[in-house]
């Protein structure tokens, strides 16, 4: 369980997030939707401990991760698999390597152990014939694939957690991203690994969740399901939904 309890922060002088709070599951499929700028990112860098905020409190699994000291975080966060916008891959590093960088740091496999399960999550992902490839060879959904792996592979996490993972990407590969994303967190709630994604594309976002947060002015403007976000009567999130309705009718 994931719970924001009045997190306020600031960034030169500016207010992100304004006394925020909200509660999340592990095994939710969230879409946390807004404009550039709005702390859609930055709550997920709080709830990993990468950010602190000026005040309130953050709990994972009951613990408070707002007091905790940075080598006390590190059990907090194998709980979570986080994918960056832009893959952040080692670019001096091939597939193979980059997808076993964690392995190496955090575990005690050994060489073969850590080759087999680089080729187990590069064959879950479609990806094991770029193997030997650099990030520079790789397509832009490739790249996120390799970032997906990596991020697996250091851990068995409860929950995903996405930013932006189809940012850049043509509509087709946009597509095949949103169906990974829907084959990781398959299975009835009580067993999935849950996720949540930061995104601009509502059409992506409803592709794969199932609850979705609106920030808005530094706050969680809205927190429902689809048939409640097609609903609203809010006037900027209506932006969002008359996407949402040109979507529905090309599904």
């Amino acid at each position: 369980m994931i719970e924001l309890q009045n997190v306020t922060l600031a960034y030169n002088g500016k207010v992100v997030l304004d006394n925020v709070s909200f509660k999340a599951g592990f095994h939710e499929k969230i879409a946390v939707l807004g404009g550039s700028g709005v702390g859609k990112t930055t709550l997920l860098r709080l709830i990993l401990g990468l950010t602190r905020p000026d005040s309130g409190k953050i709990y994972v699994n009951g613990q408070d991760i707002t007091v905790m000291k940075e080598g006390e975080l590190r059990d907090i966060r194998m709980n979570f698999s986080i994918v960056f916008q832009e893959g952040a891959l080692f670019d001096s590093m091939n597939v193979r390597e980059n997808t076993a960088f964690c392995l190496r740091e955090y575990t005690e496999y050994s060489e073969d152990e850590i080759e087999k399960r680089v080729r187990e999550l590069l064959k879950l992902l479609g990806i094991e014939d770029a193997i030997n490839l650099m990030p520079e060879e790789l397509s832009g959904g490739m790249k996120r694939r390799v970032a997906i792996a990596r991020s697996l592979a250091g851990c068995q996490p409860k929950m995903m957690l996405y930013d932006e993972a189809t940012t850049g990407l043509d509509p087709l590969t946009a597509d095949n991203i949103c169906n990974l994303i829907n084959d990781l967190s398959r299975g009835e709630p009580s067993e999935r690994v849950g996720f949540m994604i930061v995104t601009h594309k509502v059409t992506d976002a409803i592709k794969v969740a199932e609850r979705y947060l609106y920030v808005k002015d530094g706050k969680i403007a809205f927190d429902g399901n689809l048939d409640q976000l097609v609903k609203t009567r809010d006037q900027q999130l209506r932006i969002f939904t008359d996407e949402l309705h040109t979507a529905e009718r090309c599904l």
